[in-house]
């Protein structure tokens, strides 16, 4: 298994390779309209919305999408995002504690 770091080097790798935007907002704008078809697909999997034939991928097949997305963008800003998981674990940590 990859760590985050390398996952985040071999998506900067493939973009590249298939010559995707490294425009930040655009790669966000792509990440919000691939969050939107994981709801989608999962409200119609859940019996939500109506079966059409437009959603072919299931949510979590979207997923992928979404995380591919998530780590374009930390690889475009230089963001660790190991590094800003743990902090937000901690900070839930610290948070549940001042709660008891």
């Amino acid at each position: 298994m990859s760590d985050l770091k390398e996952l985040q080097e071999k998506v900067g790798k493939v973009s590249r390779e298939l010559g995707h935007s490294d425009d930040p907002k655009i790669i966000l704008l792509f990440f919000l309209e691939e969050l939107g078809e994981v709801a989608r697909a999962f409200l119609k999997e859940e019996g939500h919305k109506e079966d059409n034939k437009r959603i072919i991928e299931t949510y979590k097949q979207e997923m992928g999408d979404v995380f591919f997305l998530l780590l374009r963008l930390a690889h475009v800003k230089d963001i660790n995002l190991e590094e800003e998981l743990d902090h937000t674990l901690q900070k839930l940590h610290t948070r549940s504690l001042e709660e008891t």
